[in-house]
């Protein structure tokens, strides 16, 4: 398969919340990582342990590919709009509906169709901050 064709099927698969279609594109010894985090996951299994429970918090998310771009070692490099709705308790957060629009660039090293590592970089900062939010209701 394509790089274009793995980065296409990812997004879809995150898209459908579809876990293990996004393990079955990962290498049996690759790696993920959410760096603004630093925990690494490792093997397909553990990626989509991990997809499972954001996709419990966040049941409507949805990933928007804004550019990508291709490098000659089969690295790329994928900006995103992250859109999405906290409905479960998120550690000490609790869900009140906090609508969350965070842009991304996952950097992916693919190589024979599979990815091989990933590493997602969002600004923790600002994810922190809309979930937080609390909306003010008017009386009326």
């Amino acid at each position: 398969m394509s790089i274009d064709g793995v980065i296409a099927r990812l997004y879809l698969a995150y898209n459908a919340h579809d876990a293990a279609a996004v393990a079955a594109l990962y290498a049996p010894d690759a790696t993920h990582e959410d760096i603004a985090q630093g925990k690494p996951k490792h093997g397909p299994d553990e990626i989509a342990a991990g997809l499972g429970r954001f996709f419990s918090w966040f049941p409507d998310a949805h990933w928007a590919p804004q550019h990508h771009a291709i490098g000659a070692s089969g690295v790329a490099a994928v900006s995103y709009l992250l859109t999405a709705t906290l409905k479960r308790q998120f550690g000490p957060i609790a869900p009140r509906d906090q609508a969350v629009s965070l842009r991304g660039v996952h950097m992916l090293q693919i190589r024979d169709g599979l990815i091989r590592r990933s590493e997602d970089y969002w600004d923790a900062a600002t994810f922190q901050r809309q979930l937080n939010h609390v909306h003010e209701r008017r009386a009326e």
